[in-house]
């Protein structure tokens, strides 16, 4: 008898959750706090979002990690990403051809397969930064 498949969409949804909590733990200290990219607030990971510099709707770019970082809640919802002090970390830490890289790379258009969303679970619930 074969095993029942899980849906896309539950496998989006769990790296979604995945992706977001590697992120924070990614941009925190050994006890869990982090700077907001934008207003630069002190965080703990708990109470931070993964604010994404090019939004998650684009699906080339929302899985990759030079596109998301800790973001405090205010300037992630409330700011609508606080875009004018991103786009100044992003050029600021990654430079600017890799800016215009992600701009492109948010043009083209990306089909997940379930091994895509599979490989990514697995790399992403390891935990590690």
């Amino acid at each position: 008898m074969r095993k029942k498949l899980r849906p896309i969409r539950t496998l989006k949804r769990e790296l979604d959750t995945l992706f977001s909590r590697w992120i924070r733990r990614r941009d925190t200290d050994e006890r869990g706090y982090g700077n907001c990219v934008t207003c630069g607030k002190r965080i703990h990971y708990s109470e931070a979002n993964a604010g994404h510099f090019i939004p998650r709707q684009h699906l080339a770019v929302r899985y990759d990690p030079r596109n998301c970082h800790l973001q405090c809640v205010m300037d992630n919802l409330y700011r609508h990403g606080a875009l004018m002090e991103y786009t100044l970390y992003m050029q600021r830490v990654y430079g600017q051809p890799t800016v215009d890289e992600l701009m492109r790379l948010k043009r083209t258009t990306v089909k997940l397969t379930r091994a895509d969303y599979e490989a990514m679970i697995a790399r992403f619930s390891q935990g590690g930064k």
